[in-house]
């Protein structure tokens, strides 16, 4: 049996038993088949997805420590980026199984449905903006990657597509979606945990995703960059109010990953970092103080980043672990947020793009920022601007450290976004078993036994971590 076949019957068994409760079975024709809604399926595959970011192994175990956010406290091999060829091999398939496969298993469903052609369209643009979001994940972390082929259940073995390929893809899926939503129909009238099927909202998100993925390619292919921002810079997310946030449960098994990985699975394996703690210090940012909670003494002390197991333990019971804001149950994943758009108005000003004032919106991102982890006093605000203006001569420098903290708790974006501003200036550690940050995930060995022809044809070292990605050139 082809593997794609064998994945979908996989998914199939999954609704079979996702609908169990017990009863309902002696209702239930056993030899018709299961009809299962595409709002059950876009909750699910916005789950899964939103939670892998979320959670341990994606933003606290990479992203953060990466980003030098964070470090390990006891356990601290992935800091000195000790990474194995297995280390990823559950996130890329989740997000291939149970994002992208059902995403695009909703979207069949979604054209059966007897629903207006408007309605159809607007579910479907909603599904197509989800499944780009989940290749833009999978090839700013790996590279080349399954994407023409990737969900074609006659293929036994996809073949990769070159990242230019892939953000061209989803650049154009995104443009498809923001021409064609119409806002005089609904979309979901269930299901959407995002916004809830709200068009307009959706439609914001659509162009403040493509502004991000454009902006990505400004120093590769700065035409396309510049075709794609100056379609998405209007109607974007304009307010804190219209973040797109995956708020998690306060029910044990939907809470936020982070709050179950230290209140159900018992771990305690990270603190803030030195780098953090003294980079925000430095700067006067009372958002260090949101961040990161007191250690035992009573002031917050970051834990240097990068030591062996032996030197981080001893320091494990003095130093600061990440603030309650961070971890509570309910603290939602952001998928994309109103200081995100503005720091990437601020950089599309800057270069040329875009006609505006780069100071501007870098002032209006730090004080979105500030508001969303609850920082209201403009005054203080304006202080901190004021100590910390915006330098138009060094703008990647101002705008990268600045994104830096406020993606904090974002660890993947922050890491793409250092990679690719390449501030604040970071170094790997002394103890780290190679001389730089990884600058991309290890293949995972499932794909490597799986999928091993295709993957040869664009890799000579799936375990490499080193090489740059395609729209990294700085």
């Amino acid at each position: 049996m082809k593997r794609n076949k064998f994945l979908t019957l996989i998914l199939s068994a999954g609704f079979i038993l996702g609908c169990d409760n017990g009863l309902e079975e002696l209702n239930v024709d056993p030899n018709s088949a299961v009809s299962v809604s595409p709002s059950t399926l876009l909750t699910t595959a916005q789950y899964t997805f939103y939670d892998r970011l979320a959670g341990p192994a994606v933003n606290a175990g990479w992203g953060l420590l990466m980003t030098q956010q964070w470090a390990e406290n006891e356990y601290t091999q992935d800091q000195r980026y000790n990474q194995t060829v297995s280390t990823f091999n559950a996130t890329w398939t989740e997000v291939y199984v149970s994002v992208l496969k059902e995403l695009d298993a909703a979207k069949t469903l979604v054209e059966a449905q007897d629903v207006s052609d408007a309605i159809k369209t607007n579910r479907t643009n909603i599904l197509n903006v989800m499944s780009a979001q989940a290749y833009g994940f999978l090839t700013d972390s790996f590279g080349a990657i399954p994407y023409t082929e990737s969900l074609d259940t006659e293929i036994d073995l996809p073949a990769y597509d070159s990242q230019e390929t892939v953000y061209k893809g989803i650049l154009s899926t995104l443009e498809e979606a923001r021409n064609s939503f119409n806002t005089s129909s609904p979309s979901f009238d269930s299901g959407d945990v995002l916004y809830n099927g709200n068009v307009n909202n959706w439609i914001k998100l659509t162009n403040s995703l493509m502004l991000k993925y454009a902006m990505r390619l400004a120093d590769i292919d700065p035409g396309t960059a510049s075709t794609y921002v100056t379609m998405a810079s209007s109607n974007l997310i304009s307010s804190n109010e219209e973040d797109a946030l995956f708020t998690f449960d306060s029910a044990p098994d939907r809470s936020n990953p982070l709050w179950q990985n230290v209140n159900l699975d018992n771990r305690d394996d990270y603190a803030v970092s030195e780098f953090l703690v003294t980079t925000l210090n430095d700067l006067g940012d009372p958002r260090l103080e949101v961040y990161a909670n007191p250690a035992a003494g009573g002031s917050i002390v970051g834990l240097e980043y990068g030591l062996t197991d032996n030197a981080a333990t001893a320091l494990k019971a003095s130093t600061s672990r990440p603030g309650d804001a961070v971890r509570a149950a309910t603290t939602p994943h952001v998928v994309m947020s109103y200081a995100e758009v503005q720091f990437l108005l601020a950089e599309a000003y800057e270069r040329g793009i875009l006609s505006g004032d780069a100071e501007t919106a870098y002032n209006n991102a730090v004080t979105a920022s500030m508001n969303y982890w609850g920082i209201e006093d403009a005054a203080a605000i304006a202080d901190y601007l004021s100590n910390n203006p915006y330098d138009a001569g060094n703008w990647k420098e101002s705008i990268g450290v600045q994104k830096w903290i406020a993606l904090y708790a974002k660890g993947i974006e922050a890491w793409n976004e250092w990679r690719r501003l390449d501030f604040p200036a970071l170094s790997a550690p002394a103890a780290a078993v190679i001389n730089t940050i990884p600058v991309r995930m290890p293949y995972p060995l499932s794909e490597t036994t799986a999928n091993g022809t295709s993957l040869s044809a664009v890799s000579s070292n799936p375990a490499d971590m080193t090489t740059k990605v395609w729209w990294d050139v700085n």
